[in-house]
């Protein structure tokens, strides 16, 4: 099966439509998640990042709102860290000289074994030799 781990850049993309090349294919991986085919993984502040950017993305409130339910229907399931992998994450995040926020995208990655999605282009220079990352 395969395993994906979203970032709030990917989900914001989506809502937001600015990634109109990529949408079809994130629509595929959603009906892939909705039949068991794929799994959709992110960290459990995804959430509170998400509904960040929809605030300061959208200035009309209704369609922020209409975002922010149509992203908690999504089929992502919420992983929490515990000690040992926050430790882990802010030793790479020194290394590849990264936010702590985007290496934990990473690191969950890696930990399932699935591929990190982002649109963070920063990021994904920083930190593909690592793989498990894909710049959508």
């Amino acid at each position: 099966m395969k395993i994906y781990v979203l970032d709030a850049s990917v989900v914001l993309a989506f809502l937001l439509e600015q990634a109109p090349s990529f949408e079809k294919d994130f629509i595929e991986s959603l009906k892939q998640a909705k039949s068991g085919k794929v799994e959709l993984y992110s960290s459990y502040l995804l959430p509170l990042e998400v509904g960040n950017g929809l605030r300061f993305s959208l200035q009309d409130q209704k369609l922020a709102d209409e975002a922010l339910e149509k992203f908690l229907n999504l089929p992502i399931k919420f992983f929490v860290f515990n000690p040992a992998h926050y430790l882990r994450i802010l030793q790479l995040a020194y290394l590849l000289g990264t936010s702590f926020y985007d290496t934990s995208y990473h690191f969950l990655a890696t930990l399932l074994k699935g591929v990190f999605l982002t649109c963070d282009r920063g990021y994904f220079q920083k930190a593909k030799r690592l793989g498990n990352i894909k710049l959508v």
